[in-house]
């Protein structure tokens, strides 16, 4: 059964030949890095968020972040992995915030409130 969060690492290319040959147009070089690391970031999200439907479409998202800002990466700055972690993380965090908000926002009617205060 293939399996689409096993890591796939080619041991002859770098992250860095990989991303120069994506910037260059080349698709095979953009999938390639997208399968190295879709493991990795759908690992992270489901530590981060601890529900695996969840991690999925944050895992998506990511990818759709890491492709479209794949030409800001400055190696000199950071190693691709450092990078991609931050936006991992971010966009973790910003789906908890919105989560949290849209929880609370839903209180502003008194009686939502108190029926939630009285289900702690």
């Amino acid at each position: 059964m293939h399996n689409p969060f096993k890591e796939q690492k080619d041991p002859h290319c770098t992250d860095q030949e990989l991303i120069d040959k994506a910037l260059a147009g080349g698709g095979v070089e953009l999938e390639s890095l997208i399968l190295r690391h879709q493991a990795w970031i759908f690992n992270i999200a489901l530590g981060m968020t601890c529900d695996a439907l969840e991690a999925e479409d944050a895992t998506q998202e990511i990818l759709v972040k890491m492709i479209t800002a794949l030409a800001t990466y400055d190696k000199s700055k950071a190693a691709f992995r450092t990078w991609l972690y931050r936006i991992v993380a971010n966009h973790v965090l910003s789906l908890k915030r919105f989560k949290k908000e849209t929880a609370f926002s839903s209180l502003v009617n008194p009686e939502a409130y108190h029926a939630y205060v009285e289900s702690i």
